[in-house]
This record gives C-alpha cells, sequence and structure tokens, in this order.
C-alpha cells in the first residue's frame, strides 16, 4: 500500500542534523510513491514548504535583522515570553550553544526533499506517460537551486556546516554527514545553480503566483549574483565582483524585456517611455510589494508563499507584530532600533532626510520623538500608510498574517549590483595610480545611477527636485552610499547583517580565508574592523563595551546547536562558543 508523504517523524526524536529530516520506517517513501507527476510536484513544493516553518522564518528574521544595528527587542516582554531568554542572549552577545536560534532543521529538511527530488523523479518518466522528460528537468532544476539557496544560507549563518552526502528515507540511515568549508560549499552551490540554470523555468511563465514562488530562471542568477557578492566580498577578488554584476544584469534585461512584452502598462508613470527598471511607483510601491491585496508583485523575483498557500505566517507574526501570534493587542519580540525611525540630516543615520516615503512605510510612529521604539510596520500593516509624509500610528486588528516573505525583488538585485561596481571601480583605482592615469569613473557613476534610481522611487514628484541624490556629493563615498540605501530600502527583509558581513569582510586589516574552518588547528583569526564596530554596534547605548565580545571572525557566526554537536561525530563546534553547562 502506498504510504503517505505528509509527515516527518513526527513521534520520533529528532535529535542530529539530518534526523529532522528522515522518514521512520513506518514512513519511508517506497518506490511505489513514485508513480504520477503529481506526486513529484507535491514534494517539490513540499521542499519549498520546509522554509516556510515557524522556525525558518523566525530564524531568518533574528539572523540576518536582529543581530544587525536594526532591530531591539521589545521592552516588556512578559518573563514568560518562549524565546525572550534566547533572544536576550542575542542582543547581549553572549549566546550559548542550546540558544534556540541555533536550529537549522527546517533548511536541512528541505535539502533532503530536495535530494529525495533528485534520486526519485526521473524514474517516474517510464511509468506515467504525462511526466515528460521536460517536467522532470525542470523539478530537477528546482531541486538544485534551492538545495543551493539553502546550502549558501547556512555557510552564512555558521560558516562551517554538514553537506549531507544523498536522501535520508529512513531512520537508519548513518546520521555522521561530514562538515564542509565555506569554500567547498559555494562552490558547490554555484556548479549546482549553473547546473539548474540549463533547464529552469523562465520568469513570467505561469502568470500566477508560481512565477515568484518557484525558483526560476530569475531566481537561479539572483541566488549566482548573491554567492558571487559575497565570495568576492571575502576574497576581494574583482573577477567574482563582475559574475555579480553579470547576473544582475541578466535579472534587469530579463525583467525588463518581460514587462515591456507584457503588455500590462500600468500604474508605472508614463508608460510611453522607456526606462532602465520597471518598479512600482511612489504611490504603488508599498501596496504592490506588502500590502495585503499585493505581493507577488511585479519586481518581485522569489517569495515563500504563505497568502497562496492559504497559511499563516507565524514566524514574521510573532517577530513583527504578536509575539504569542494570538492577542491582537500584543506586540512582536522586536521593534527597530531608534536609528531606524529617526531623521539625521548630517547623514550618520539611515535617513539623511523626512520626505523618504519609505520611513512612513516601513515604520510605525516613525520620526515621532515621543515613542522609546519604533514598531516594524512592513509586512505587517495591509495597506499604505498614505503619501503625503506623514507617520502612521494605527496598528491593524488581524486575525491572520499570511504575509509572503520574499527573498529577492529587483531593487534587491540592482543594490547587489550596485555594491559590486563600486568595488570594480576600487580595483580600476588601483590600475590608474599604477598606470600615472586618472581613473575612469564608469563604474562608480553606474553604482551611483542605481542608488538614484532606487531612492528616487520613495520620493514624491515634488520633492525630487529639491531631495534627489547628486553624484557630486557622493562621488567618494559610493560604498557607504549603497550599504545606507540598502538599509532603507531592505530594512527588516532578513538582510542587513550580511550586508554587513560583506562591508566587514572588506575592511578587515587581514583577508579571511575560506577554505579553513573555524575549528581548523591552522586557522587564522581575523580581526573585525573598525568600521565595522562603527555600523553594526551602534545601536547599543554603550558601544564599546561591546566589541570585546565581537572581535573576530568567529564571532560573527552563530553556534551549532549543542544537540546536533553531542550526536554527530564529525561536527566541531565554533570554538568562541560553550554550552550553558559549561559556564
Amino acid at each position: 500500500m502506498k504510504k503517505i508523504f505528509s509527515v516527518m517523524l513526527a513521534s520520533v526524536a529528532m535529535v542530529s542534523c539530518v534526523d529532522t529530516v528522515i522518514l521512520p520506517d513506518n514512513k519511508t517513501v517506497d518506490d511505489d510513491f513514485w508513480q504520477k507527476k503529481s506526486e513529484v510536484d507535491a514534494v517539490v513544493s513540499t521542499a519549498y514548504a520546509q522554509l516556510r516553518d515557524e522556525t525558518a522564518i523566525r530564524n531568518m528574521i533574528v539572523w540576518g535583522d536582529f543581530r544587525s544595528d536594526e532591530l531591539n527587542m521589545t521592552t516588556g516582554l512578559p518573563t514568560g515570553a518562549a524565546y525572550r531568554t534566547a533572544l536576550q542572549q542575542i542582543y547581549s552577545l553572549n549566546i550559548e550553544t542550546e540558544n534556540a536560534f541555533t536550529s537549522w532543521y527546517p533548511f536541512y529538511s528541505a535539502i533532503n526533499y530536495c535530494n529525495l527530488v533528485l534520486e526519485k523523479a526521473e524514474n517516474v518518466i517510464a511509468v506515467d506517460p504525462d511526466y515528460t522528460r521536460g517536467d522532470y528537468e525542470a523539478n530537477k532544476a528546482q531541486a538544485l537551486a534551492l538545495r543551493a539557496f539553502c546550502y549558501f544560507y547556512l555557510t552564512k549563518v555558521f560558516h562551517d556546516i554538514p553537506v549531507t552526502p544523498g536522501a535520508y528515507m529512513n531512520s537508519s540511515a548513518d546520521l555522521n554527514a561530514p562538515q564542509a568549508t565555506p569554500d567547498s560549499v559555494l562552490t558547490m552551490c554555484i556548479r549546482d545553480l549553473e547546473e539548474a540554470s540549463k533547464n529552469a523555468i523562465p520568469g513570467n511563465t505561469y502568470g500566477d503566483w508560481r512565477d515568484k514562488g518557484y525558483l526560476n530562471k530569475d531566481g537561479i542568477n539572483a541566488v549566482l549574483a548573491d554567492i558571487y557578492l559575497w565570495r568576492a566580498s571575502v576574497n576581494r577578488d574583482a573577477a567574482d565582483y563582475q559574475k555579480c554584476v553579470d547576473y544582475c544584469d541578466a535579472i534587469i534585461k530579463a525583467k525588463k524585456q518581460a514587462y515591456e512584452e507584457s503588455g500590462q502598462r500600468r500604474r508605472w508613470g508614463e508608460d510611453d517611455v522607456e526606462k532602465d527598471y520597471y518598479l512600482s511607483d511612489y504611490d504603488d510601491m508599498y501596496s504592490d510589494l506588502f500590502g495585503q491585496n499585493g505581493q507577488n508583485a511585479d519586481e518581485s523575483i522569489f517569495e515563500l508563499q504563505f497568502r497562496n498557500s492559504n497559511a499563516t505566517n507565524k514566524g514574521l507574526d510573532q517577530m513583527y507584530y504578536r509575539y504569542n501570534n494570538a492577542s491582537s493587542n500584543s506586540y512582536g519580540y522586536l521593534k527597530a532600533a531608534p536609528l531606524y525611525g529617526t531623521v539625521k540630516s548630517d547623514g550618520s543615520g539611515i535617513w539623511f532626510n523626512s520626505v523618504d516615503q519609505r520611513l512612513y512605510e516601513y515604520l510605525y510612529d516613525a520620526t515621532s520623538s515621543s515613542v522609546e521604539q519604533f514598531g516594524v510596520r512592513k509586512f505587517v500593516a495591509t495597506v499604505s500608510a498614505g503619501v503625503n509624509n506623514a507617520a502612521d500610528s494605527h496598528r491593524e486588528t488581524r486575525a491572520n498574517v499570511m504575509q509572503n516573505w520574499i527573498l529577492y525583488r529587483l531593487t534587491d538585485v540592482m543594490l547587489m549590483k550596485a555594491e559590486a561596481l563600486v568595488q570594480l571601480y576600487e580595483f580600476e583605482k588601483q590600475a590608474a595610480l599604477a598606470d600615472s592615469r586618472a581613473a575612469d569613473e564608469t563604474y562608480n557613476q553606474a553604482a551611483f545611477d542605481i542608488c538614484k534610481f532606487v531612492n528616487d522611487r520613495a520620493l514624491s514628484d515634488a520633492n525630487k527636485s529639491s531631495y534627489a541624490m547628486k553624484y557630486s556629493t557622493y562621488k567618494d563615498k559610493m560604498e557607504s552610499l549603497v550599504l545606507a540605501e540598502r538599509a532603507r530600502e531592505l530594512c527588516f527583509e532578513g538582510k542587513r547583517w550580511f550586508d554587513l558581513m560583506r562591508y566587514n569582510y572588506r575592511h578587515m586589516t587581514t583577508k579571511a580565508d575560506l577554505t579553513k574552518k573555524l575549528s581548523d588547528k591552522d586557522y587564522a583569526v581575523v580581526p573585525n574592523s573598525s568600521e565595522f564596530f562603527e555600523l553594526a554596534l551602534r545601536k547599543y547605548a554603550v558601544p564599546s563595551a561591546m566589541k570585546a565580545k565581537m572581535r573576530d571572525e568567529r564571532y560573527l557566526y552563530m553556534p551549532i546547536n549543542q544537540d546536533e554537536v553531542e550526536l554527530n561525530t564529525n561536527l566541531q563546534q565554533n570554538p568562541v562558543y560553550k554550552s550553558a553547562a559549561k559556564y
């Protein structure tokens, strides 16, 4: 009788890094399951669904936003709130290896489902005439791409991670997956993504949520651009920066072509004017990207689908809206640091003017001097704050938060390209100096133009003449401009900590080595940069007091969960962390 492929290890203790994705003997996915096209499609969908797990969303917010200068813990959380202690450890930089936010199981669960597809799906071609070679290649591309995305994400968070040898289908499998260096993980991810790209679904194939819910050609290119930007920043490699630019250009070109050929031409300003980038305009940007009636916007690339799965995004709900997923009168675990709700006209903060509409769309009570913490409005509010640069203090009552989680969108890609272009300009300046000539500013100007385009979208037509950015102001500080524009555009989307890590790697006095594990005897400790400290620690009352707890590269990464280390003999803990039992 066909085994039901719906629950994973519900009644078996979940212990090692792959225990969480192993099917127990009585739920093994036998060959008699893999008989129909619909069954393959169901497993592919289940792989994506693992990243909708509330643990995955909570962790992505904590790993990508809370660890940075963006978020603080909400004051007044009840002592018994489930994640209060774990968040307090992270905020105080005293993370223990039992911390709840060291869990990586949703990512390895997704990886295991991807491996199941890669091992089992091809055989379905022979038994179901409706399942074609083309169907299989498309499924294979998604499995390779999603697996690569997961591995890349994990290595950014933990540095040295296990790479599973294949699918785990029963509880008797060898669970001791070996740990790999970041260099080998990134190389594997690039290889798999390039293979996936050969048969990837083109963007805008379906005309519905699947164009953003599946990793299509644009999504694969976005992950590749992200990987190359990460590796280039650590290795300080011009070739990798150029690869990032190339993949960003491929996405930008595809998005532009899709829009111009779609015939939609709606709400995008002067539709008869060709543009380099087609973004939702000033009036519609929040509603299209984050509003209850928007999401899966034309400019989006890859989103985890909650709305179209009719599922509550509990992780986002807990972090930004209602810590207990219940009372509409409660509040999320996290609120924005004061820096993110305040205008600093001298340029020392995030917002340098009070007419940037994103300030009011993304935060409650923006610019108010009467609040100590600013609530995160992005993702939470169902409608725009309006277009008159007025702060919104009305927190809506919602029974369920079925809000997609955006992983990549076009402005993210544009600003990745700008970041890479700025670094290519640095290489050009070095070459010009060696050749005793003036540097060609093409890269620098192009990076500025991207930042200006993104920033202009957040300004009303009436304000553009007075507040639009000028190249002469920023040409000598373009790296800082790109970093700040990414903070303004992408705040609270799980990006900031990784942006700061890349920035740090570029400014370390000694280049880090991705070919070494943090626990290797010949690993060389690399101190973090003063430029990084200045930004990453500025949410603290006394930033200088926190430096000792973030002094070198090892502290940038999360510890591996203690249970994983004890039960997988191949895992070595990040040496700067300890179990609570050893304190």
